[in-house]
């Protein structure tokens, strides 16, 4: 009877210590797995991209999470914005490390940073601007200046078209962002302010040469 009933103690035990929390971890691992499916399901279903291709991104994204210190289904959901905004083979992937980088840096979700680093390069094309030089330039503002990459990357698709085609920096552009937010104002006032200066100018000096 008494080791009966000293088994029966030590199941509980083991129950409680060691059974349930093994197959709590298991459950979340399950959770997290089907939500990395549904993250890379979008990119073929929504943006159009084969399934081969996805599949190899899905093997990409394993097998840098753990270098970037992001999460896989995070990184999907950057890549989503990326293809979503025209990148694809190992331009894409290219422009989720360096978003990846720039949200382990402190920056925001990888998701945010790579719709501004995409607004970026499409505006300014990649011949003349990488993934790279944008996410340095984006960094560089959010730290100069008192903005926030995940309000910052909205109002940039209005800005960069026409600064693009003025010949203004994607540099200049993030710079006046960031001293313009020092004196108080948000993300959206700066925009606004920066995209009247713009066309002030090009109506007073017509197109750029």
């Amino acid at each position: 009877d008494a080791v009966g009933k000293s088994l029966q103690r030590t199941g509980r035990q083991m129950t409680t210590r060691l059974t349930l929390p093994i197959l709590g971890a298991a459950t979340a691992a399950g959770t997290l797995s089907t939500q990395f499916e549904t993250s890379l399901s979008r990119i073929e279903g929504l943006v159009g991209v084969a399934g081969d291709q996805v599949d190899q991104w899905g093997r990409d994204i394993i097998a840098m999470a753990p270098e970037l210190g992001r999460a896989p289904r995070e990184l999907a959901d950057g890549l989503f914005f990326v293809t979503s905004a025209g990148f694809r083979g190992a331009e894409a992937m290219d422009v989720l490390e360096q978003s990846a980088k720039a949200a382990a840096a402190g920056l925001g979700e990888t998701r945010i940073i790579a719709d501004a680093v995409t607004s970026a390069v499409n505006a300014y094309g990649a011949e003349n601007l990488s993934a790279a030089q944008a996410t340095d330039t984006l960094i560089a503002a959010v730290r100069e200046g008192k903005l926030e990459a995940e309000s910052l990357a909205p109002v940039l698709g209005n800005l960069l078209p026409t600064a693009s085609a003025m010949g203004i920096s994607f540099e200049q552009v993030a710079g006046l962002m960031a001293v313009f937010s020092r004196t108080g104002a948000d993300a959206a006032s700066s925009a606004t302010t920066l995209q009247r200066l713009m066309l002030t100018l090009q109506k007073n000096t017509g197109p750029a040469v």
